[in-house]
Protein backbone atom coordinates (compact mmCIF):
# COMPACT_ATOMS: atom_id res chain seq x y z
CA UNK A 1 0.00 0.00 0.00
CA UNK A 2 1.20 3.51 -0.81
CA UNK A 3 0.02 6.73 0.76
CA UNK A 4 1.19 10.28 0.16
CA UNK A 5 -0.30 13.68 0.87
CA UNK A 6 1.07 15.75 -1.98
CA UNK A 7 -2.31 17.38 -2.71
CA UNK A 8 -2.68 18.42 0.92
CA UNK A 9 0.77 19.97 0.98
CA UNK A 10 -0.09 21.98 -2.14
CA UNK A 11 -3.26 23.17 -0.41
CA UNK A 12 -1.24 24.24 2.64
CA UNK A 13 1.17 26.25 0.47
CA UNK A 14 -1.66 27.92 -1.43
CA UNK A 15 -3.57 28.67 1.79
CA UNK A 16 -0.48 30.31 3.31
CA UNK A 17 0.10 32.37 0.16
CA UNK A 18 -3.51 33.55 0.00
CA UNK A 19 -3.54 34.34 3.72
CA UNK A 20 -0.40 36.47 3.37
CA UNK A 21 -1.76 38.31 0.35
CA UNK A 22 -5.11 39.00 2.05
CA UNK A 23 -3.56 40.35 5.22
CA UNK A 24 -1.16 42.51 3.22
CA UNK A 25 -4.02 43.93 1.15
CA UNK A 26 -6.08 44.54 4.29
CA UNK A 27 -3.24 46.46 5.92
CA UNK A 28 -2.72 48.53 2.76
CA UNK A 29 -6.46 49.31 2.56
CA UNK A 30 -6.55 50.43 6.17
CA UNK A 31 -3.43 52.53 5.66
CA UNK A 32 -4.48 54.33 2.47
CA UNK A 33 -8.29 54.60 2.70
CA UNK A 34 -9.59 57.80 4.30
CA UNK A 35 -12.29 56.00 6.34
CA UNK A 36 -10.05 55.73 9.35
CA UNK A 37 -8.83 59.34 9.32
CA UNK A 38 -11.60 60.62 11.61
CA UNK A 39 -10.06 62.58 14.50
CA UNK A 40 -12.97 61.87 16.89
CA UNK A 41 -12.40 58.11 16.88
CA UNK A 42 -10.48 56.59 19.76
CA UNK A 43 -9.34 53.84 17.43
CA UNK A 44 -6.87 55.04 14.80
CA UNK A 45 -5.87 53.26 11.64
CA UNK A 46 -2.56 52.33 13.24
CA UNK A 47 -4.38 50.50 16.03
CA UNK A 48 -6.27 48.52 13.38
CA UNK A 49 -3.06 47.72 11.51
CA UNK A 50 -1.49 46.44 14.74
CA UNK A 51 -4.60 44.34 15.48
CA UNK A 52 -4.60 42.84 11.96
CA UNK A 53 -0.87 42.14 12.26
CA UNK A 54 -1.37 40.39 15.60
CA UNK A 55 -4.16 38.23 14.15
CA UNK A 56 -1.87 37.27 11.26
CA UNK A 57 0.95 36.39 13.68
CA UNK A 58 -1.37 34.20 15.80
CA UNK A 59 -2.70 32.33 12.74
CA UNK A 60 0.84 31.85 11.41
CA UNK A 61 2.04 30.62 14.81
CA UNK A 62 -0.75 28.01 15.00
CA UNK A 63 0.11 26.82 11.48
CA UNK A 64 3.79 26.65 12.44
CA UNK A 65 3.05 24.64 15.58
CA UNK A 66 1.08 22.08 13.53
CA UNK A 67 4.38 21.32 11.80
CA UNK A 68 2.79 19.88 8.64
CA UNK A 69 4.91 17.37 6.75
CA UNK A 70 4.79 15.89 3.31
CA UNK A 71 4.51 12.19 4.09
CA UNK A 72 4.99 9.27 1.73
CA UNK A 73 4.36 5.82 3.18
CA UNK A 74 4.89 2.47 1.47
CA UNK A 75 4.86 -1.08 2.79
CA UNK A 76 5.40 -2.76 -0.57
CA UNK A 77 8.34 -5.11 -0.75
CA UNK A 78 10.48 -6.19 2.19
CA UNK A 79 10.64 -2.79 3.91
CA UNK A 80 8.36 -0.25 5.50
CA UNK A 81 9.36 3.08 3.98
CA UNK A 82 8.29 6.45 5.34
CA UNK A 83 9.63 9.57 3.68
CA UNK A 84 8.80 13.00 5.04
CA UNK A 85 9.87 16.62 5.04
CA UNK A 86 8.43 19.74 6.63
CA UNK A 87 6.25 22.04 4.55
CA UNK A 88 8.36 25.09 5.27
CA UNK A 89 10.26 27.68 3.29
CA UNK A 90 13.35 27.52 5.45
CA UNK A 91 13.78 23.76 5.82
CA UNK A 92 14.66 21.69 2.78
CA UNK A 93 15.91 18.59 4.63
CA UNK A 94 14.24 15.43 3.48
CA UNK A 95 14.09 12.43 5.78
CA UNK A 96 13.59 8.76 5.02
CA UNK A 97 12.96 5.87 7.38
CA UNK A 98 13.36 2.37 5.97
CA UNK A 99 12.64 -0.50 8.33
CA UNK A 100 12.76 -4.16 7.29
CA UNK A 101 9.38 -5.66 8.13
CA UNK A 102 11.01 -8.35 10.29
CA UNK A 103 12.73 -5.70 12.43
CA UNK A 104 9.69 -3.46 12.93
CA UNK A 105 8.68 -3.58 16.60
CA UNK A 106 5.83 -1.12 17.11
CA UNK A 107 4.54 2.38 16.52
CA UNK A 108 3.17 4.95 18.90
CA UNK A 109 0.76 7.82 18.32
CA UNK A 110 1.43 10.97 20.30
CA UNK A 111 -1.05 13.84 20.59
CA UNK A 112 0.15 17.43 20.42
CA UNK A 113 -1.29 20.94 20.01
CA UNK A 114 -3.90 20.38 22.74
CA UNK A 115 -4.82 16.96 21.35
CA UNK A 116 -5.92 18.22 17.95
CA UNK A 117 -2.98 16.77 16.00
CA UNK A 118 -0.96 13.56 16.10
CA UNK A 119 2.64 12.48 15.64
CA UNK A 120 3.73 8.94 14.91
CA UNK A 121 6.85 7.36 16.39
CA UNK A 122 8.28 4.20 14.82
CA UNK A 123 10.36 1.60 16.67
CA UNK A 124 12.81 -0.86 15.14
CA UNK A 125 14.77 -3.78 16.51
CA UNK A 126 18.38 -2.79 15.80
CA UNK A 127 21.35 -4.81 17.08
CA UNK A 128 19.21 -6.50 19.72
CA UNK A 129 17.97 -3.15 21.05
CA UNK A 130 14.83 -1.19 20.31
CA UNK A 131 15.62 1.98 18.37
CA UNK A 132 13.19 4.88 18.41
CA UNK A 133 12.86 7.19 15.39
CA UNK A 134 12.02 10.89 15.75
CA UNK A 135 8.31 11.75 15.75
CA UNK A 136 6.66 12.56 12.43
CA UNK A 137 3.77 15.01 12.39
CA UNK A 138 0.67 13.66 10.66
CA UNK A 139 -1.19 16.99 10.74
CA UNK A 140 -1.17 17.34 6.93
CA UNK A 141 -2.64 13.88 6.33
CA UNK A 142 -6.34 13.21 5.80
CA UNK A 143 -8.03 11.10 8.47
CA UNK A 144 -8.51 8.24 5.99
CA UNK A 145 -4.82 8.20 5.08
CA UNK A 146 -3.88 8.24 8.77
CA UNK A 147 -6.12 5.23 9.37
CA UNK A 148 -4.61 3.39 6.39
CA UNK A 149 -1.09 3.91 7.73
CA UNK A 150 -2.11 2.79 11.23
CA UNK A 151 -3.85 -0.33 9.91
CA UNK A 152 -0.89 -1.19 7.72
CA UNK A 153 1.64 -0.74 10.52
CA UNK A 154 -0.52 -2.77 12.91
CA UNK A 155 -0.08 -5.81 10.67
CA UNK A 156 3.69 -5.78 11.17
CA UNK A 157 3.92 -5.35 14.94
CA UNK A 158 6.05 -8.05 16.55
CA UNK A 159 5.50 -9.07 20.14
Amino acid sequence: MKVDNQRNTYRIWIRRLILTILFTLLILLILFLPWFEVADMWLSKYHLIIAVGMIYIVISLVNYLKNPNFVSFSDQGEKIVMRYYPVSIFNSRKHSIEIPKKQFVKFELQDFLMGSQQKIILYQNFRNKVAKYPPISLSALDKEDREKIIQSLSKYITS
